[in-house]
């Protein structure tokens, strides 16, 4: 009867490893489906293969240990079994989950609006098809703010201190994601947050590229423009936030900045006070206004919140935002800098503001076929937001705004272009080795 027993064990454990496979390949099938033209097939289709490899390695020592093993010994293996299982579940599904939110109707307009302006974003970032970085996934999640987790960071989730393998797993993985607050869904318009988040992953592909942090060349910027010790560590704190507002300007121009100053409007102690990373809101938008300015475009931040800032005790910094604003644009990364792609502002500003237009025309816009045309659509939309909150007719006005940002940006897009940026090789070499390395190991 123990004999049986221990049968049934090790077909229980071999059965949960089959069912996984099964639902693996079940969903990459799928999964080739979602978006257009490719987009994410090759990143995911490379989850898939990782998890496969995975799985394929599990049921083979779990097979060899259970040829020479016997009793409680057999038990142990399968538990063994069932634990890596188990991770290579949570690790594929961690992903996975993000991207099958497009097969939910409350889910799927918006994403596919995020993908084309994530996708617009990151291709005026990485103009070179063949070392363009893997565009991030967006998706949405039950927060207030926009989060990026980047290539080479743990995701939030899956930090749990029982489990660091996975942690490892995730560092390695040529993925990237950014992960919308739900309010999205019903506000589109707040898509424009994207162009910030595509900043902080530029900013880590900008290290890992051996270029550079922001941090230290605010800092020596800081430092060249007279600032203290204690200031320059301020600038030093607040750079990754900055490059980020940098990048959404030379990307979306003003548009970006009104969003900020919209979410952050409050109290005059709210807007003279820093936080973690963030320097003082009204000092954030007058960084970015100089970013602006020095790309071509008109200033937005009101003459009453410079003045606060001017007679406030960050009014040194306020002084040095223009230096601070020329060191950001001159950041190099991937080859290029933020003022080499802003030299198009201009144009690109023009362009939104007939997007702006168009959004709240008499007529049904048609969507766009440039390059630039989701990213600036949603900025349009950001501009024509905000008209809508000055007039008596603003709510109606506002859903009509919401249906058309849905209806034209998912197909605001070059008619021939392929989403998928090329296969990481390397990096899914060494992720893979490293899955398989820790799956035949118990160090961990």
């Amino acid at each position: 009867m123990q004999e049986a027993a221990t049968r049934f064990r090790l077909e229980e454990s071999i059965s949960d490893l089959d069912q996984l496979r099964h639902d693996l390949a079940d969903w990459t099938v799928s999964a080739r489906r979602l978006g257009p033209q490719g987009q994410y097939l090759d990143q995911l289709s490379l989850l898939a293969e990782i998890a496969g490899a995975g799985i394929e390695q599990v049921r083979h020592d779990l097979l060899a240990g259970a040829a020479v093993a016997a009793g409680g010994e057999l038990y142990e293996e399968c538990r063994r079994a069932d634990h890596r299982t188990a991770l290579l579940r949570r690790f594929w599904r961690w992903y996975a989950d993000r991207l099958d939110q497009r097969r939910d109707d409350g889910y799927r307009p918006t994403l596919a609006a995020a993908d084309e302006i994530v996708r617009s974003t990151w291709q005026a970032l990485f103009p070179d098809d063949q070392t363009r970085p893997p565009t991030p996934l967006p998706h949405v999640a039950p927060i207030d703010m926009a989060v990026s987790t980047a290539r080479d960071e743990v995701p939030r989730d899956l930090r749990a201190p029982s489990e660091p393998v996975l942690a490892k797993w995730t560092e390695l993985m040529p993925l990237s994601t950014i992960a919308l607050p739900s309010t999205v869904t019903r506000r589109p318009w707040w898509l424009v947050v994207i162009a910030h988040e595509c900043g902080h992953q530029v900013a880590a592909e900008a290290v890992d590229d051996g270029d550079g942090s922001p941090s230290p060349v605010l800092e020596a910027a800081a430092a060249r423009a007279g600032a203290g010790d204690g200031e320059q560590q301020d600038w030093r704190n607040w750079a990754i936030e900055l490059f980020a507002d940098a990048t959404a300007a030379v990307t979306k121009g003003t548009a970006p900045t009104w969003s900020v100053m919209e979410l952050e409007r409050g109290t005059t102690g709210t807007l003279l006070r820093p936080d973690v990373g963030y320097p003082p809101p009204v000092l954030r938008w007058c960084v970015a206004d100089a970013v602006v300015a020095r790309i071509g475009l008109t200033r937005v931040v009101p003459d009453a919140d410079r003045e606060l800032l001017a007679g406030s005790p960050f009014a040194g910094h306020a002084a040095r935002a223009e230096a601070i604003a020329a060191a950001l644009l001159d950041i190099r990364f991937g080859g290029t800098t933020l003022r080499e792609i802003g030299v198009r502002s201009r144009d690109w500003e023009r362009t939104a503001c007939r997007w702006r237009d168009a959004l709240l025309g008499a007529t049904e816009p048609a969507a766009g076929t440039a390059p630039e045309s989701a990213r600036l659509c949603v900025a349009g939309g950001t501009m024509a937001w905000r008209r809508t909150t000055a007039g008596a007719s603003g709510a109606i006005d506002r859903e009509r705004l919401r249906r058309r940002l849905l209806q034209v940006l998912p197909h605001s897009r070059p008619k021939s272009v392929r989403h998928a940026a090329p296969r990481p090789v390397g990096r899914a070499a060494a992720v893979t080795r490293q899955v398989l390395d820790d799956l035949r190991s118990d160090t961990w």
